[in-house]
């Protein structure tokens, strides 16, 4: 009982922040400021949360908290008996606590570890349960990883960012795209049991993926039709792989 009182404890101590009266709101894309005074929530909705855009509010003997959605977050509340209501949820579209801003980046960036490891660990269940396996570590390390942030390219006719085909959420359309490879002028994209994208130089790897269960769909294939990696740390990376 301690431990469970002690996560709850700690959760609003170091894992949220308190909205406080006259607490500043910072509305960066409209360059405006306001005082929050949520006080009014405090007796309606004690015990319960909302959530919003990655966000999620709660109630505690009348003090409001703020903090970034995971599902650790939403585990530990509901194991204390909170209960999901609609209400409003500070700092869930763009604003952020003025004197507070550090220790909420530092939230924000916490949970976005946390929803890659949630969503790894998503695309691992998956794939165990549809048997798409592992090809070898000397393979996978000779393929070029897409990193989160995109691959800016340019073409003789284009210019263009290329990003991986699944990132943070294993959806539907990710479902569509996971454990499946596709191939084009010398080149073949895959994504992988970790939910990462890869591109290899030719067609050796076919054999490997088709024995992990992997199968050929629809996907659009980087770096196929002459386009050029403009980053040069990229592009050392692409040229490194060899066929």
């Amino acid at each position: 009982m301690a431990n469970m009182i002690n996560a709850l404890e700690t959760l609003k101590k170091d894992g949220a922040v308190r909205v406080y009266p006259g607490m500043i709101a910072v509305w960066p894309q409209f360059k405006q400021e306001e005082a929050l005074n949520l006080m009014e929530l405090a007796p309606k909705f004690n015990g319960r949360y909302a959530t919003n855009n990655s966000t999620a509010c709660f109630v505690h003997e009348n003090e409001v908290f703020v903090t970034p959605y995971t599902r650790a977050v939403i585990a530990t509340l509901r194991s204390f008996g909170f209960t999901d209501d609609y209400f409003y949820v500070p700092f869930s579209n763009g604003d952020y606590p003025k004197h507070e801003e550090s220790k909420w980046k530092y939230l924000r960036q916490q949970a976005e570890v946390a929803y890659q490891e949630e969503f790894t660990a998503d695309c691992y269940a998956y794939c165990d349960k549809h048997g798409y396996g592992t090809i070898s570590d000397e393979t996978l390390a000779n393929c070029f990883e897409m990193p989160a942030t995109g691959v800016a390219v340019k073409h003789l006719y284009f210019e263009d960012t290329y990003y991986p085909a699944i990132s943070r959420c294993l959806d539907c359309v990710a479902i569509d795209r996971i454990g499946r490879f596709c191939t084009n002028n010398g080149r073949v994209v895959f994504v992988y049991r970790n939910g990462k994208t890869y591109v290899a130089k030719g067609y050796k790897i076919l054999s490997e993926l088709r024995s992990a269960g992997y199968k050929e769909s629809g996907l659009f294939v980087p770096f196929s039709n002459g386009e050029a990696i403009q980053d040069p740390v990229l592009k050392a990376r692409w040229d490194a792989i060899s066929k």
